[in-house]
């Protein structure tokens, strides 16, 4: 039987985080059900207005912070540094990217928190990790997960500028390794009663995103480096230009799929061809049969190659524009865009990547006005509304 309201209700999670990765990890809690409280400093978290649209929500904020309640403390002062410990004793988990000086600053080091509640699972997300000489060195996933994971150096063709990357995509692949890491210290507590200390690095998402490559160097003492399209040793895993300047990609690794990729061409006389008899012959001459695959990807236009494709059971895709993602049928059919429930503006964002059937997972609404619920929030950990009043007076809540 589903558990009304997610499988995580009733977990209590503090977001003392700033920009996407480790927010977006408690975003996905929140779907799942969590009680995920935004702690922001005075003047709002980073990522707060740093993508606005004429008369529209705030989209990354919305994406990263949706169905979280929000409240807004100055960890500066003794007083707001109380408060959160006060939030921590009721909390499940507490997710930060503070970095070590600041978190012992503001009291939220595992160590100081988890001395108190030591059921309390502390997940510290930093870009290098918590040792070696660049541990305290500040990043972001187009630095530590990017460019120091090798993933920039692995796209496009060799003596090229490398890409710049798009925002976040570092950031979006590491939280997934943070929510898998909150699951299963959430699973280890209802077993032994005890909370974690986690550390997620950037750069070690990067590493494990990057594993294929890199498992192979760890082996062979040597990786495999990018290649010029022309290269490719098997045009069944290659990409062609087509009639109408839409490319398609082609992802066949196995040799059964040869026959079929020929009929599809109207190539049949290349089966009896000896320079393509079997998959080290057709490496041995890969730049001009991908010269010839050109050809004939360039005589037709993409929705008539999509047929042939199709006809004889090709692995391949259309490279799609963002635009066209949006306005993918597939994508839809996936639910992959929601609206959010009870938001000021109609809207959609993302759901969750994940679609458990059974159980409550969807976004459950907006991402909160900056210290929306500060006051609803400090009165459930029971202080006075005289007390709460002061401390807006004093400018310690917001």
């Amino acid at each position: 039987m589903a558990n009304p309201g997610g499988p995580l209700a009733g977990i209590k999670v503090l977001d003392v985080a700033g920009m996407i990765a480790a927010p977006s990890a408690c975003a996905m809690m929140a779907d799942l059900g969590a009680d995920v409280i935004k702690v922001e400093p005075p003047q709002g978290d980073l990522l707060r207005g740093l993508v606005t649209v004429p008369e529209g929500p705030d989209p990354w904020w919305e994406l990263d912070n949706r169905g979280k309640r929000g409240i807004a403390i100055n960890l500066k002062t003794e007083t707001g540094r109380q408060l959160l410990e006060q939030l921590a004793a009721t909390a499940d988990v507490l997710v930060t990217n503070l970095t070590d000086e600041r978190q012992k600053r503001f009291g939220v080091t595992a160590q100081h928190l988890r001395e108190i509640y030591p059921r309390l699972i502390h997940v510290t997300l930093t870009g290098y990790g918590n040792q070696g000489s660049d541990k305290d060195r500040l990043a972001f996933d187009h630095t530590a997960f990017f460019s120091r994971g090798g993933v920039l150096n692995t796209m496009g063709e060799p003596g090229h500028t490398p890409p710049g990357g798009r925002p976040g995509q570092g950031d979006h692949t590491t939280a997934l390794a943070i929510l898998s890491s909150i699951l299963i210290a959430l699973r280890e507590r209802d077993l032994t009663g005890a909370g974690q200390d986690i550390s997620i690095a950037l750069l070690h998402a990067a590493i494990w995103t990057m594993g294929s490559d890199l498992s192979v160097g760890l082996v062979t003492g040597e990786v495999p480096q990018p290649i010029m399209r022309l290269e490719t040793p098997s045009p069944l895993v290659g990409r062609f230009r087509c009639a109408d300047e839409r490319w398609i990609m082609l992802t066949m690794p196995a040799e059964n799929y040869w026959e079929g990729f020929c009929r599809a061409l109207g190539k049949s006389e290349w089966l009896s061809d000896s320079r393509f008899a079997d998959p080290i012959e057709r490496a041995n001459w890969g730049p001009e049969l991908m010269i010839m695959c050109d050809e004939v990807f360039a005589s037709a236009a993409s929705h008539i190659w999509a047929e042939k494709l199709d006809a004889e059971g090709m692995v391949w895709s259309l490279i799609q524009s963002l635009d066209e993602v949006i306005d993918d049928p597939q994508v839809a059919a996936l639910g992959a865009f929601v609206e959010v429930p009870d938001s000021m503006s109609s809207h959609r964002t993302i759901g969750p990547p994940f679609d458990l059937r059974g159980s409550d997972v969807s976004v459950k609404g907006p991402a909160p006005v900056h210290g929306q619920h500060t006051h609803e929030i400090l009165s459930e950990v029971g202080l006075e509304p005289q007390e709460i009043q002061d401390l807006f007076a004093d400018e310690i809540v917001f």
